[in-house]
């Protein structure tokens, strides 16, 4: 899986499970092969978590 496929998985499963902050989606890192926190963070360019489920949300 590639860094892009792995950000726009990790997009997706933030817009389908409406992921609502940092803690769950930490947790839903430790049970699917999806990026973590810091890397969405970096691809994102935001440290806001809900800059980046609003991104989640345009996908």
């Amino acid at each position: 899986m590639n860094m892009k496929s792995a950000y726009e998985k990790s997009l997706q499963m933030i817009k389908e499970l409406d992921i609502k902050n940092e803690k769950e989606y930490i947790n839903l890192v430790r049970n699917y092969k999806i990026l973590n926190l810091e890397s969405i963070k970096y691809i994102s360019r935001t440290r806001n978590f809900r800059k980046i489920k609003k991104m989640a949300k345009n996908t």
